[in-house]
């Protein structure tokens, strides 16, 4: 097994460092050929991102990571968004097809991508790929439209080679393979950028792109989006403040951007806020894992230069370069020859990351308990996105103040071929394909049942034997006798006719949660979850007679007004970029007619 790894990881290596040198002799013969051309940095960056995504569509899912895992999602959600034409909410396989909300909980973006990536014609497994290397490469395209518009073009650059091979950017994508993180990076520099347009340049369409932004990016990943919203304030904050003329109009519009996108998602975290104290994830308001400082700064295999160990631990680092650039930026400061701007920008930026980096560590655990939903972050180390975020941003602002050739190709190339090792996942399994994944889905669900606990109702013992093994049927008789014939089934709605020969206590094989209805001969009828037999399980009693039984998942009132809220908030937004398409139409027809000059 452990040959089988080093042959792969040798040639992995090989192939990356192939891939390298194609590139760069591209790009000098380019240079040679066409010599007072210059290739554009969006290219360039777009050329560069490259190199880390080709190992991922090598045949077969991979040996460690979550990818096989969400390619199993994509496949639940998929059958549910364009087979049964229904918001995801409930996931039937989960469970051992005993059932759970987790589609109510987890993000919902990557796993819709994925889908109409299927929908087009991509097999799941290829869609998840496609998801992780296009995330990867838009994240580095919006981190350089971000950096550039506030540094410049050069330190856009800089800042966007910094971001893409941040280590925990490679990290999230290969090895723990979070496909919404990996997400996240291409939205977070996209909403600064938007931010920014929204205070400076008066359109209403930068406040309806940057409500979406922020909206897809809540979609995408919730922590993310909460622990990035002070940033974004922040951020906005300091553009108002650094514009000549202020006013607040500009600050109104910016608070508007936002609020938007928080209604336009109310459908989605709202319920999270009113239900999630009904799953097993309450029960834990621990941390699961802080970073030792160590582990900040250095990896401890191969000389610092893998982040993964041949046990598939990971190394949550900063990053080498990552962290010169940081002290590089300190000597800026304390130097003070920075315009006023730069030197906010880069005081704010420093502020940001110290605060970010003192809350990974182990002292900063009292702090994660004391302020309210942090506690729902489970991992400190998620916080090395927003890290990244400071130091590609530091690394643009050092950049601008040493302006040479020379030295920023050295501090790119470092930062870029330090991680080579970390390309690609150690090892890809080709048995895995998507009908294997299929088969898992559906005959083994309980291999995956370390995922599926958080978000699992919290009356359910998720360790009694009962929910560790498949039901033989869907329904079964606990007392009594009876006929039953199942009419239809679908993930959310489960029709039966019962003939019960006596009174019978019926136990269908869902777990109940929150929106689970029974009705009876189209009558509610009461339901039951707390059976000493099957806790957690719904369970119903009948009299003696012929019944016609209905178990129906439907939105709770929270859903329900919260979606209604969201609909309004799309329409209104939609009505809202239509009268600024108009206005804009109407002032370009009005503009008066200038005559052509004679030549």
């Amino acid at each position: 097994m452990h040959l089988d790894l080093a042959k792969s990881s040798h040639s992995l290596v090989l192939m990356s460092g192939i891939a390298s040198i194609i590139l760069i002799s591209c790009l000098l013969i380019y240079r040679y050929v066409y010599p007072k051309k210059t290739i554009h940095p969006v290219i360039l960056v777009f050329l560069i991102s490259l190199l880390p995504v080709i190992s991922i569509f090598r045949p077969g899912s991979y040996e460690s990571g979550d990818l096989s895992f969400h390619t199993m999602n994509t496949i639940s959600y998929y059958h549910m968004l364009f087979g049964e034409n229904i918001l995801p909410r409930w996931t039937p396989e989960f469970n051992v097809g005993y059932g759970d909300p987790f589609f109510l909980f987890s993000y919902l973006f990557p796993y819709f991508i994925g889908s109409v990536f299927h929908f087009i014609g991509f097999g799941y497994l290829l869609s998840i790929k496609l998801l992780l290397a296009l995330s990867f490469i838009l994240s580095g395209l919006t981190m350089y439209l971000w950096a550039k518009d506030e540094l410049g073009e050069k330190a856009g650059f800089v800042s966007a080679i910094f971001y893409l091979f941040a280590p925990y950017h490679l990290v999230d994508l290969h090895f723990r393979v979070t496909i919404a993180e990996t997400l996240s990076f291409a939205f977070i520099p996209l909403i600064l950028f938007l931010v920014k347009k929204v205070i400076t340049t008066p359109k209403i369409y930068y406040i309806i792109a940057g409500a979406v932004s922020y909206g897809l990016l809540i979609l995408s990943h919730q922590i993310i989006a909460l622990s990035f919203f002070p940033i974004a304030i922040l951020y906005g904050l300091f553009v108002w403040m650094m514009k000549k003329q202020k006013g607040y109009k500009e600050l109104f519009k910016f608070f508007v951007t936002l609020c938007l996108g928080l209604l336009l998602t109310l459908f989605y975290w709202f319920p999270i806020l009113t239900e999630a104290k009904y799953t097993q994830a309450s029960l834990s308001k621990n941390l699961s894992i802080f970073t030792p400082l160590p582990q900040l700064l250095y990896s401890p295999w191969r000389f610092g230069f893998l982040f993964q160990g041949h046990h598939g631990e990971l190394s949550y680092i900063i990053g080498y370069t990552q962290l010169a650039v940081v002290i590089m930026a300190i000597y800026l400061l304390f130097k003070g020859e920075l315009p006023k701007k730069l030197r906010l920008l880069l005081l704010f930026t420093l502020l940001f990351f110290f605060i970010l980096f003192f809350l990974m560590l182990p002292i900063a655990q009292p702090l994660w308990r004391i302020v309210p939903l942090l506690n729902y972050f489970q991992f400190s180390y998620r916080l090395l996105e927003l890290v990244a975020l400071c130091t590609a941003t530091l690394a643009g602002i050092v950049v601008t103040k040493w302006n040479n050739k020379v030295f920023i190709i050295i501090l790119c190339f470092l930062t870029i071929f330090y991680t080579i090792l970390n390309w690609g996942n150690r090892r890809n399994i080709p048995e895995i394909n998507d009908a294997y994944l299929i088969n898992q889905l559906h005959t083994r669900p309980e291999s995956a049942m370390t995922y599926m606990e958080p978000s699992s109702p919290i009356w359910a013992n998720l360790q009694k034997s009962h929910l560790r093994t498949y039901p033989k049927s869907h329904i079964q008789i606990l007392s009594g006798s009876a006929e039953i014939k199942e009419l239809s089934r679908t993930s959310i709605d489960h029709t039966y006719i019962i003939n019960a020969k006596s009174n019978v206590e019926i136990k269908e094989n869902t777990l109940y949660f929150l929106g689970w209805t029974l009705l009876v001969n189209k009558q509610p009828h009461a339901i039951f979850y707390t059976n000493p037999k099957a806790p957690g399980v719904i369970t119903f009693s009948l009299s003696k007679g012929l019944y016609e039984v209905e178990l129906k998942y439907q939105d709770t009132p929270d859903r329900k007004y919260s979606m209604i809220v969201s609909i309004a908030t799309a329409i209104f937004t939609m009505l809202l970029l239509c009268f600024s398409f108009i206005k804009a139409f109407q002032k370009k027809k009005n503009l008066p007619y200038k005559k052509p000059k004679k030549t």
